[in-house]
């Protein structure tokens, strides 16, 4: 596989691949050719490692070893290390994929990480580890059509993040997994779930993706809730324009075709929505306009607000 020979031997084994041509671009010898859109891909999927790698790597830092206050043990501790070796592992692995392809690798940006003990820690793994999972769900998806070579090292990398996400899920009392599919994301839901944890302007190297309003609401979902909160910026462009319409909550979960519910305003930039029966694991909710799309990305694209992840706990 591409991937695994960058990985064990950097950019030199992908140099040697017998699907690649040289050529030179700038500085860069040019040794596999990519489409445009995998490229734009397997850098969003470098931002993303870039700030898993600092997360674990602040984590291994600042968590102390038999931190039995907190339920941490030596061994949950020595996960933790190989996680952050794992990561370190990905992230290196598209560092060489793009260079092969005289691509330009994303530097890491500044970050800040709101747990202040170590259950807020583990809260928050769940949280980036699920949005690494489909960020890769998705990115496996895309380059399967122009750029198959791919395909076997990407579902690598997403079995390895999964195997992270259900780490924390029992760290935190939950079912390795409670759903039988994880949920994939678009890209651009993808880096705005991201920013969350990046100082501004910071980023050496800014992507090219839209940045949306942010909607806020609980970062957990008990199996049993009717209901949410949600709130948002009122004078954001994307959410005036859109004044005196029905606004609805989209509902992201597993591989379904989202699901969408009335929003209720309570307030200017406030509002309840009902939640949808039968949904687990890893949801996403934007705020939106429209009510009967179909696809991850058709409600991208009509998102004014989000989206926001919420876990679901049994």
């Amino acid at each position: 596989m591409l991937l695994y020979r960058a990985l064990l031997l950097g950019a030199t084994a992908v140099l040697a691949a017998p699907t690649c041509t040289s050529t030179t671009a700038g500085n860069n010898t040019v040794t596999l050719y990519l489409s445009p859109s995998t490229i734009a891909g397997l850098q969003l999927a470098l931002h993303l490692e870039n700030l898993e790698v600092n997360f674990f790597q602040s984590a291994s830092a600042n968590i102390t070893e038999g931190d039995s206050a907190q339920g941490i043990s030596n061994t949950t501790l020595d996960v933790i290390r190989e996680v952050t070796l794992q990561e370190q592992a990905h992230r290196t692995t598209l560092q060489n994929i793009l260079l092969a392809a005289g691509a330009a690798i994303i530097p890491e940006c500044q970050y800040i990480f709101p747990s202040r003990n170590t259950s807020e820690f583990l809260s928050l793994g769940r949280s980036l580890s699920s949005v690494g999972v489909g960020a890769i769900l998705t990115l496996a998806e895309s380059v399967a059509i122009l750029d198959s070579n791919l395909v076997s090292g990407l579902a690598s990398i997403a079995a390895t993040e999964a195997r992270h996400d259900a780490f924390f899920n029992v760290a935190k009392g939950q079912p390795p997994s409670s759903a039988p599919f994880d949920t994939p994301i678009s890209p651009t839901w993808a880096y705005n779930l991201a920013l969350a944890f990046i100082v501004p302007a910071s980023c050496p190297r800014d992507l090219p993706i839209p940045i949306l309003p942010t909607l806020s609401t609980q970062a957990s979902l008990k199996s049993n809730q009717t209901s949410m909160a949600f709130s948002w910026d009122p004078t954001q462009k994307s959410v005036t324009q859109e004044n005196g319409k029905a606004l609805f909550i989209g509902w992201v979960n597993q591989l379904g075709s989202p699901v969408f519910t009335p929003l209720v305003s309570s307030g200017n930039g406030t509002g309840t929505a009902s939640v949808p029966s039968g949904l687990t694991g890893v949801i996403y909710a934007a705020l939106t306009a429209q009510n009967t799309l179909t696809s991850i990305d058709d409600l991208t694209a009509a998102t004014l607000a989000g989206p926001a992840l919420i876990l679901v706990d049994q």
